[in-house]
């Protein structure tokens, strides 16, 4: 991984908050209604299991299905001495089809904002994924319900950039593939980078033309994606 002199500072800092008790991989995002959570997904590597190694068939409920932009996503942290927000995210393309065949886009996506206060401080920054993502889903009929991958996704050719912006200004990773930004590099964000982002078990909720992507019902995630038709 690539990082500057203050990049490891910070990680540093972050480090000895742990120490002193600060779980913070233990923080999460909210679900779709906003409510908090206080434990986040483990570090994992670049691939997602799903719920089926063998021969079944993808599906996507007629909702589902279509070219979508993500307008954002969303997220608060709070629990495990750990509090603030998650944002951003805008310019994810995602097209789903029938079949369940579907294709992500990070490379003109905005920037996710997180900031969360820890230690008597704010943690600041953002964090933008590059590259691109195939897999195959199947999601229950109707209007909502489980959205959950078939087989492996390897998010091997996904990126990502962190910057921190407070309390100092440090590049943590640059063009990092997302399977190495686990651990303690995930921890220094408060765990707002997702190692398996959109394609992975959850929920969706479709309502016109807008489609959101959560985590499993009853459930912590790692924040809520919302889609519009493109």
């Amino acid at each position: 991984m690539r990082t500057t002199g203050k990049a490891t500072a910070v990680k540093a800092m972050m480090v000895a908050a742990a120490a002193t008790g600060i779980a913070l991989a233990g923080c999460s995002s909210a679900d779709t209604s906003g409510s908090t959570a206080s434990s986040g997904p483990s570090a994992s590597t670049g691939t997602s299991a799903g719920s089926s190694t063998g021969t079944e068939s993808g599906s996507a409920a007629s909702c589902v299905v279509g070219n979508w932009r993500a307008t954002g996503v969303a997220g608060t942290f709070n629990g495990n001495g750990v509090n603030g927000t998650l944002t951003g995210g805008a310019g994810v393309t995602v097209n789903i089809t029938a079949d369940g065949k579907t294709a992500v886009n990070f490379d003109k996506m905005d920037p996710i904002n997180f900031n969360f206060a820890v230690a008597g401080g704010n943690v600041k920054g953002t964090g933008t994924y590059g590259g691109s993502v195939n897999g195959t889903v199947k999601t229950a009929s109707g209007t909502s319900g489980t959205f959950e991958p078939i087989g492996n996704v390897d998010f091997g050719s996904v990126v990502v950039t962190v910057d921190l912006t407070s309390p100092t200004t440090a590049r943590v990773a640059d063009k990092v593939p997302l399977s190495q930004f686990v651990g303690s590099s995930a921890a220094d964000t408060g765990n707002a980078i997702d190692p398996q982002p959109i394609l992975r078990k959850g929920t969706f909720d479709c309502s016109g033309g807008t489609l959101k992507l959560g985590p499993p019902a009853g459930t912590t995630g790692i924040g809520t994606w919302t889609l519009e038709k493109a």
